[in-house]
């Protein structure tokens, strides 16, 4: 039986990871959702939908899936496309809630990934929903310049977001935290400076006073 699931579609940061699992050989192939496909123009196209097929016909050659073979898919809308695919290929498809190996395959191939692009390994394995929107904006407005070009801008809460305006001031760290610029750590009342914007709620972050001089956010921040 074939399994089919992804990791990092809910993701503001990031492409999304696509993982095909034979359970009874435990094959695994996996293969990315470039990031542009959640970009202007081709999020609006759903693009994104469309790659998940592309990646479909290499995990066919690769895994040797004969049409016969179940083929279990994750419930999310990102395959809405190669369930039409699938159908027109005649193949031996259901959806189903994806759980177990597969799960924890997909979801391990995304957070290296997300590593790769600069998140810091502090920043999610020790955060109760650490790929939540507003915790990735954050993450991104500490250095907006540059890692906006990591986000998927095709979202609705992006445009809506950011643009926020962003104000800096000076203070000192309540306690030791860690920078979210340059991931390196703060010490507790150690001068910093902070960088507030509010967008579902107020916002505020720290970075080293070092790190203020390599800020630069997506509004010229005001003091």
């Amino acid at each position: 039986m074939i399994e089919i699931d992804d990791a990092g579609s809910g993701s503001l940061v990031g492409g999304t990871i696509i993982g095909v699992f034979r359970r009874e050989t435990q094959e695994y192939f996996t293969a990315l959702i470039p990031l542009k496909h959640f970009q202007h123009p081709y999020f609006s196209q759903k693009e994104y939908q469309k790659y998940v097929a592309v990646i479909m016909e290499k995990a066919i050659q690769k895994l040797n899936i004969k049409k016969s073979e179940p083929i279990h898919i994750c419930q999310g809308y990102i395959f809405d496309y190669l369930r039409l695919w699938l159908t027109a290929h005649k193949f031996n498809w259901q959806n189903t809630k994806i759980s177990g190996p597969l799960q924890v395959k997909v979801e391990t191939s995304f957070n290296q990934y997300a590593f790769q692009l600069g998140l810091p390994k502090n920043f999610l394995l020790h955060a109760r929903y650490a790929f939540g929107f507003h915790r990735l904006f954050k993450w991104v407005m500490a250095d907006f310049a540059h890692r906006s070009a990591f986000c998927k801008t095709g979202w609705k809460s992006w445009q809506k977001w950011s643009t926020t305006p962003v104000t800096t001031g000076a203070g000192q760290a309540p306690r030791d935290e860690y920078c979210l610029k340059c991931g390196k750590l703060i010490k507790a009342h150690e001068q910093i400076t902070i960088l507030t914007y509010e967008t579902n709620r107020p916002w505020e972050l720290h970075l080293h006073r070092s790190c203020r001089s390599a800020y630069s956010g997506n509004r010229a921040p005001s003091v």
